[in-house]
Order: C-alpha cells, then sequence, then structure tokens
C-alpha cells in the first residue's frame, strides 16, 4: 500500500534527522505517522501532519521549521515523490510521481478480486454482535441499519485481516416476560383461526376467523402484540395441530379451570413458547437472509442458563468484591466502574437481572478466544452502555476490548410524506415487506449506508425506485454496467484488448484520466480508514465520486474509435486497460457493501 511506504520515507526522514543533531525527540516517545488524502489535489497525492504532532516533543516552537527540516531528509530520488511542499502551519504536502500512479493499473489487475485488502491486522479475532431483535416481532426498518452496518462493518475488517464472525444473540431467557406475552398472544390468534372472536383492548370486536362463529369473544391481552405477524404465525400453528389446544385454551382465556393433567398442562405451554419462539427467528432469519445478511451463530440467551454461565459470572463478581446484598437483591458496584448508579443482579425473588445474563454473554464472548468484541445497538440504549461496560470491566477485561456502538433512527418517507405505519397491520415499518419488497435489497442497504450511522436518515422509497442519476444507488450501478458494456462492445468492434502490462500507460496523461487514476489508487486506503474510523459511509459516498468521475471520463475521453472519430489503436488499448482497471474497483467495492454490480442495465431517463 502506497500509504505504507510513505510513512516508511517519513520515519526515515525523522530518524535522519534525529541522528545530524537537527531534531531531538525523547528516545521513549512513538513516532506515529498520520496521512490524509486532500480534497484538492493541488495540495498534494497526501498531507502528514507529522511536524504539527511532533513540536512539543521536538521543543520547537515553529512547526513549518520541523516540517522544512523532515522534507530536507526526504529521498529527493525516490521513485514515488515527485515534490513535497509545507502548507499552511506546517502540513508536509507530498506529491507523487505520474509512474506510480500509472502503475496502479498493474496492481489492480495482478490483485483482482484482493485489490484494496490489506493484512495489516491479521491475528485480531473479531465478534460483531448486531440486529438481536426480540423474538417478538419481525425485523423492523430500524433494525436493518443495524444490520447493513454489522454486515459491512465485518466485511471491512475481514479486508484488513481480520478474523471475524457475525453473531444474533437472542433473547428468550426462561423468565422473559416479552416471550410469555408473545406466546399468549399467539395463543388468542390461534383461538381466532377456530372461530373465536376477539375483544380488542379498544373495545371493538373482531370475528373469529370460520365459518362457525362463536358469540362470546375472547379478550385479546391487553399488552398483546399487535401485527398480521402474529395471525401469520397462528395460521401456521392452527395448521399443524388442529383444534387439538383450543379447549383448554378456551377455558384458560375465560378464567374456568381447565381439566387436564400437569403433564400436559406443562406440554402445551412449552409448545406455543417453544413453536411461537422458532417461528418469529425463522422469519427473522428469512427477512435478513433477504437483505443480503447471514450469521455466523445464533446465540439463545437460554444456553447461558442452562450451562450455569450466569449463576457463575454472579459468584465471580462475588469474589472480586463488585456485588452487596441491599433489601433482599443482590447489587453490583457498578458506580465504582463508570455507570452513574449501582445495578441489581438478583431481584429479591432470586431471578437473575438481565444485567447478570448480560455480564455472563459477555464473559462468553470473551472465552471463546476473542480480541475485540463489537455491540452494535439502537440510539435507545444509550443509557444502557454504561451499565454494561461496569460489568465487564468488573469481570476483569480491558475498556478498549468491548466496543459498542450506538445507530440513529432511520425513517421513510414516500412521495414527501413519513410512512408510520406497515403494510400488514400494526406499528412496525417491516423491513422485508416495506422496504425490500419495495425497492430491492440493493437500494434498501445503499441507502442505510449513505449517511454516518450517528446521524439520523430518511430513505426516499419513491427516489430509490428511479432508475435515473437522481437515484445514487442506480447512478452507481449504472457506472458498473457500463464500464462492462464498453468492454464488451470493444470486444464486437474487433479492438484489442490488453492487460495493463502490455499498453502503453504513458498516454494515459488527460486530467480525466489521471483524476481517475487517483481515485483507483485511493481504493485500499479508503478501506483501511472506513474499518478503523468504522465509517461504511465513506464507500458509499467514493463509489459515487468515482461514478462522477467515470461519466467526466466518458466526456472528455474516447475509449473506441469510429469511422467520424478515429484515434491511435494504441491510445485505445491504454484506454480500454483503465476501464478494465475501473470495473475492478467498482465491483470490489459494491461486493464489499453486499451490493450487486450488474454487468447489464437499463434506464428510464436520457444521457
Amino acid at each position: 500500500m502506497i500509504t505504507d511506504q510513505l510513512t516508511e520515507l517519513l520515519l526515515t526522514a525523522v530518524s535522519k534527522a534525529k541522528e545530524a543533531g537537527e531534531l531531538s525527540l525523547p528516545e521513549d516517545f512513538n513516532v506515529v505517522i498520520r496521512l490524509e488524502m486532500p480534497p484538492d489535489k493541488r495540495f498534494g497525492d497526501y498531507s502528514s501532519n507529522l511536524a504539527l504532532a511532533l513540536k512539543r516533543a521536538a521543543n520547537i516552537s515553529d512547526s513549518r521549521q520541523i516540517a522544512a527540516i523532515l522534507c530536507k531528509y526526504l529521498p529527493e530520488d525516490s521513485p514515488l515523490l515527485e515534490k513535497t511542499e509545507v502548507a499552511g502551519p506546517g502540513f508536509i504536502n507530498l506529491y507523487l510521481k505520474p509512474d506510480w500512479l500509472l502503475d496502479t493499473m498493474l496492481l489492480i489487475e495482478e490483485q483482482d478480486q484482493c485489490y484494496g485488502t490489506s493484512v495489516r491486522r491479521a491475528g485480531e479475532k473479531i465478534l460483531i454482535e448486531f440486529v438481536s431483535a426480540n423474538p417478538t416481532g419481525p425485523i423492523s426498518v430500524v433494525n436493518g441499519r443495524a444490520a447493513a452496518l454489522g454486515d459491512v462493518l465485518a466485511n471491512l475488517l475481514c479486508s484488513q485481516g481480520c478474523e471475524v464472525s457475525r453473531e444474533f444473540y437472542i433473547n428468550d431467557a426462561l423468565n422473559s416476560r416479552q416471550i410469555e406475552m408473545f406466546a399468549t398472544t399467539v395463543q388468542a390468534r390461534y383461538l381466532q383461526q377456530f372461530g373465536h372472536p376477539l375483544l380488542m383492548p379498544d373495545g371493538h370486536v373482531e370475528a373469529g376467523l370460520m365459518e362457525k362463529s362463536y358469540t362470546d369473544p375472547i379478550s385479546f391481552p391487553e399488552n398483546g402484540y399487535p401485527g398480521e405477524y402474529v395471525v401469520d404465525i397462528a395460521r401456521s400453528i392452527a395448521a399443524e395441530v388442529g383444534d387439538v389446544y383450543v379447549d383448554a385454551l378456551v377455558k384458560i382465556f375465560q378464567g374456568k379451570q381447565v381439566t387436564e393433567s400437569a403433564e400436559d398442562a406443562t406440554k402445551r405451554t412449552d409448545y406455543f413458547r417453544r413453536t411461537t419462539l422458532d417461528r418469529m427467528i425463522d422469519a427473522q432469519k428469512g427477512a435478513l437472509k433477504a437483505f443480503g445478511v447471514e450469521y455466523d451463530n445464533w446465540f439463545y440467551e437460554s444456553s447461558l442458563y442452562e450451562n450455569g454461565d450466569v449463576e457463575k459470572v454472579i459468584s465471580l463478581l462475588g469474589e472480586k468484591g463488585y456485588t452487596y446484598t441491599k433489601d433482599g437483591a443482590l447489587w453490583l458496584k457498578s458506580s465504582e466502574l463508570g455507570d452513574t448508579e449501582d445495578r441489581v443482579l438478583v431481584r429479591s425473588n432470586e431471578k437473575a437481572t438481565y444485567i447478570a445474563a448480560d455480564a455472563a454473554y459477555h464473559a462468553n464472548k470473551f472465552s471463546r478466544g476473542y480480541t475485540h468484541v463489537i455491540d452494535i445497538f439502537g440510539a435507545d440504549h444509550h443509557g444502557y452502555v454504561a451499565r454494561l461496560k461496569a460489568s465487564v470491566a468488573a469481570l476483569g477485561y480491558k475498556g478498549n476490548e468491548l466496543e459498542v456502538i450506538l445507530t440513529q433512527l432511520i425513517s421513510l418517507v414516500r412521495d414527501g410524506v413519513a410512512v408510520i405505519g406497515g403494510k400488514r397491520k400494526g406499528v412496525i415499518l417491516e423491513l422485508k415487506e416495506d422496504l425490500i419488497d419495495d425497492i430491492g435489497k440493493d437500494a434498501s442497504r445503499f441507502y442505510f449506508l449513505l449517511n454516518s450511522y450517528e446521524t439520523p436518515a430518511t430513505v426516499d422509497v419513491e427516489l430509490a425506485k428511479k432508475q435515473s442519476n437522481d437515484n445514487p444507488v442506480f447512478y452507481v450501478q449504472y457506472a458498473h454496467a457500463r464500464l462492462c458494456n464498453i468492454l464488451a462492445r470493444a470486444e464486437e468492434l474487433g479492438a484489442t484488448f490488453l492487460p495493463a502490462k502490455q499498453v502503453d500507460r504513458s498516454l494515459l496523461t488527460h486530467p480525466q484520466e489521471l483524476d481517475m487514476l487517483r481515485k483507483l489508487a485511493d481504493y485500499p486506503e479508503e478501506l483501511t480508514l472506513s474499518a478503523e474510523k468504522v465509517a461504511p459511509h465513506r464507500l458509499t459516498r467514493y463509489a459515487m465520486d468515482l461514478a462522477g468521475l467515470l461519466n467526466l471520463f466518458y466526456e472528455n475521453c474516447r475509449v473506441l474509435p469510429s469511422k467520424e472519430n478515429p484515434q491511435p489503436e494504441v491510445l485505445t488499448t491504454a484506454r480500454l486497460a483503465l476501464v478494465n482497471s475501473a470495473r475492478i474497483v467498482l465491483r470490489n467495492l459494491l461486493t464489499m457493501l453486499g451490493i450487486s454490480a450488474p454487468e447489464r442495465m437499463d434506464r428510464t431517463d436520457t444521457l
């Protein structure tokens, strides 16, 4: 990577300046090189603030003086550097030789699908837990933002040499009131399938769903789950087991005594709890798969209780002196570890809280050998971060081993109006039914990644369906299809296509050609920065910028000759090689984003 070579040149310059006595630094001082790409190439291909960073340690008040010293010790005969300049308060601007830029095409073709990747972070084993929606409802549009972020962040970290696993945490603990309420809600809808009307909390009655309908309604749970997805689950259960549970459930909902054995009662309760959970999880898996997200592991919270992990962690926290008893409950001294107050680990009824389970879950993560754990939560978890980090710290793990990312909300707009409810009744905007089925996976992912996860965002549904340059995902995918079309057209015309190493790359001197080459050369650095800064939105911006440069290239640099516009064959072959390099980079980029790279596309607007 070019930044590695430039870093080495700057480090060597620091060493030479020290040897010459022009720069004095403490022996234990760690020189850190930071390189950035100036937005305006008039200020160089890369810029470093090294002189400003050395100012205090070198005891020199003028950073420009330090920059001038370092520039003096950068090699004049470097195969990379054309020139260097000191700018502003002491920035070192580095201008690269054209040969390096032209040779980028060789690297792109040689590395092909691996171009842009690195092994600089080999040895890191990272677990990313993301989405982890409760198994009581479908994957929502809001969940989709976390899904896109987690999936692409995993791709980015893999591109840097990390070993990465994706994990979904299923909140299925036996003491979950939400799971119990969800099962009860499904039971009510199950009875509706066999003709029992439902008295809803707002007073209206929903009719039973058989020709023979009963008159006395069943009371729908006051805090039950709305939405057609619950009806779908109840319908599938009715089709599977028939009316075998109807009589018992009717009596339970009516408050009457049920004449069944304890074994049968347990069997019924366990069946509804497990089957509703399994069917909801299957639906969540299906929605996420339609979104292009597949996990390495689905981790069940219940396993932490079954294996005794929760009890072990509670005991361990006690052994470390981080628990105490108060009002019959066991408390964690989380306020000593950065939290705003102490938290209950075990209630007075001897049931462990979610804090205990989450501590056990994170201990389990680290026990599997992960060097870094990333949790991606929604913005509504803001108040939860400190207590989670406190529990992890109490177990003896370092603060930088756990990273918590909070994603802001995302909303849908259709024809300028905010979309409130989903298609299948209820307040949930479902990822698959309300977005993917409407605009497709590719557009959904691209729009979720357009902005930083730290800012609220909006998806314009109608814009996302347009086949025009106004739609950013179409704009980028069409750029790839157009590159493929040029190469296919060249073959049809009998134009010679040669590998980059066999063409005269020195002919690529037009400003638009050089701008495009610089952008292609920037791709590895974009991957590195996007991974380091947890900023996949940099890639969507890069994709749109590259597509824009390609359009300017087409307008100013004819690739294929015609009778009216002939051109030397050597120039045609050089430009075809450049087109192929751009195709490879754009394909790699779209793949990194989990978005398809079509080779053919139609559009409804005009060029």
